[in-house]
């Protein structure tokens, strides 16, 4: 196969093996005939081809991805093979009939993994990527889904990082969209960082497609995206949360009383003049300096927890191999990166595909045919961090869930709503609006605004999704009340009410939006609603299709989606 600029590569020549996840931005496949750097000690690394949706190559700049897999060559040995330690970096181009489709990359290694534990007892044992935001949570959440992190290691991760941040500025990368969705945390091993969605990332101020922010993660308005500048200030929103235990504050009083230098650090990089702040590499010395001042362990379980030592099945992954404590020597030098890759595509084209290894995210289990009337299922949450623990974790007591009194956690999107899920048709939605606000709110029919008054809803957590071709909008709601009794008379209250009685949520900008512009008559148009009960929480779920169909063979696919929304959402 001859090579085109960039270590262009084909797609009919890829094999591609279950599908590892699906966002807005395209489809993620493992690829079954290919390995990274397999001349190395360790065997080199899976690959997984990313194929960007139909509707983004408009705005794709190829020559900017382009320039990003061809930086692995200019850049010097031991620089490349940092780069390629730390983030997916983009490794070969692909191109489907000569146009760029999407790239290949490595897969994120195993060691930033989880053997997932379900607090309601279900799902565990699969193994899912080990995003950093789950530890946005208070350590009683956590501990009852079976991660302990310390502040010791909370600060060695963001000092991690921040030597990360320091080095790919130095090499001319700006990350952007720095938040703990796009960032994984080693779950054995010494704490460290693995970047993800690096096409997302600015080379020398080109940009693969236009610069996005996630939700409570922007810069202050006006800011340029994606400068060294921007990333500081995203550094220390991450620092602040961090070790608040908090999914949106700003305020760096927790941070302060770990280390005041450190709540000093986090005041001048939140600082609305980027020409005022730090850099990356004070934010590391001083992370490193503090570390060694603080407790190494978690705060105390809840006295009522039972010690347990946490499980771990050793499910299969979605591939990755790389094995624990490679020494870095064995690591071939980036010159011959893009080579390898070319070359193994004609020599392992036989590879046999994957061996039933199950599919990673949220929906690896689809849910049964929908039936408005079904019994309230048993739900997985979304995916949560297990990191090995230096002392016994506690037994978490799903029963804790049924009264406020006992229930701890947190009201937020990410604790209560899943990152993205998969329906009965196989379709994935991902996760692209997720507030907290009051309940009832002012746009319900008054009849239901009475009703959830009664039943003593007063706060609620609204998420939205889309399907990656930007057809179907879906809308949940989840409503804790006061225990499992309330949130039962709460279900049957509500009977009466249809699915257009409630309000409708969209995105502040993108696909779905416009189903809230002023004078969108939505009312006719073909859609699903479920509604359920779980422990003390109230669910309410809606999806339609952003056309507007009133095509009744619509309903079908809404109703797939509706149902799979309401049993993935809840603690």
């Amino acid at each position: 196969m001859n090579a085109a600029p960039g270590g262009a590569v084909d797609r009919g020549a890829l094999v591609l093996d279950r599908r590892l996840g699906q966002g807005g931005q395209g489809v993620v496949h493992r690829v079954a005939n290919l390995r990274i750097n397999q001349a190395a000690a360790d065997g080199g690394w899976d690959v997984v081809y990313k194929e960007y949706a139909p509707a983004l190559l408009p705005d794709l700049d190829a020559a900017a991805l382009t320039a990003m897999v061809d930086l692995l060559d200019e850049l010097s040995g031991d620089e490349g093979r940092w780069l390629c330690e730390k983030t997916a970096w983009p490794a070969a181009v692909v191109r489907t009939e000569g146009q760029v489709s999407g790239f290949l990359m490595r897969a994120a290694p195993d060691r930033f993994r989880f053997d997932f534990r379900s607090l309601s007892g279900a799902g565990s044992g699969t193994r899912r990527l080990a995003n950093l935001e789950f530890l946005l949570n208070d350590d009683a959440y956590t501990a009852g889904i079976g991660l302990t992190v310390g502040e010791r290691d909370r600060l060695l991760l963001l000092a991690d990082l921040a030597g990360t941040l320091d080095r790919l500025h130095r090499i001319g990368i700006g990350v952007g969209d720095l938040s703990p969705k796009n960032l994984l945390l080693a779950t054995t091993g010494p704490p460290e960082c693995f970047l993800i969605d690096c096409d997302a990332m600015r080379l020398r101020g080109a940009s693969v497609l236009p610069q996005a922010e996630t939700p409570d993660w922007q810069l202050p308005a006006g800011e340029e995206k994606a400068t060294p500048a921007g990333d500081v200030h995203k550094l220390a929103l991450l620092a602040v949360r961090l070790i608040a235990r908090d999914q949106v504050t700003t305020d760096p009083t927790a941070l302060t009383a770990l280390s005041p230098d450190l709540g000093e650090l986090a005041r001048r990089s939140l600082d609305p003049a980027p020409a005022r702040r730090p850099s990356p590499a004070e934010w590391a010395e001083c992370l490193r300096a503090a570390a060694p001042t603080v407790p190494t362990a978690s705060a105390a379980p809840p006295a009522d927890a039972v010690s347990d030592d946490p499980a771990s099945d050793g499910a299969a992954s979605d591939g990755a191999t790389a094995p624990q404590g490679r020494s870095k020597s064995s690591f071939v030098a980036p010159v011959v990166f893009v080579v390898l890759v070319l070359v193994l595509l004609a020599v392992m084209i036989a590879r046999s595909r994957g061996t039933g290894d199950h599919a990673e995210g949220p929906g690896t289990t689809r849910p049964p045919t929908p039936s408005p009337t079904s019994a309230s299922p048993t739900r997985t949450p979304a995916p949560v961090t297990t990191t090995p623990a230096r002392t016994p974790t506690p037994t978490f007591d799903p029963r804790s869930l049924d009264s406020a009194q006992t229930d701890r956690t947190p009201l937020t999107a990410s604790a209560l709503l899943p990152v993205s899920f998969t329906d009965s048709k196989g379709v994935t939605y991902t996760r692209n609006s997720g507030s907290t606000g009051d309940c009832p709110d002012d746009s319900m029919k008054e009849s239901l605004q009475a009703a959830l008054r009664k039943a003593g809803c007063d706060k609620q957590v609204v998420g939205t999704y889309i399907d990656a071709n930007a057809r179907i909008a879906v809308a949940v709601w989840v409503m804790p009340l006061a225990d499992a009794q309330a949130a039962d008379r709460g279900k049957q209250a509500l009977a009466e009410f249809s699915i257009t009685d409630w309000s409708l949520w969209c995105p502040t900008t993108g696909p779905g939006s416009q189903l809230c512009d002023r004078g969108t008559d939505i009312r006719s148009a073909t859609q699903s609603g479920y509604r359920m009960n779980s422990h003390r929480y109230l669910l309410q779920s809606r999806a339609l299709y952003i056309n507007l169909t009133t095509d009744s063979s619509a309903e079908e696919w809404t109703n797939a989606a509706a149902y799979a929304a309401i049993t993935e959402a809840g603690p």
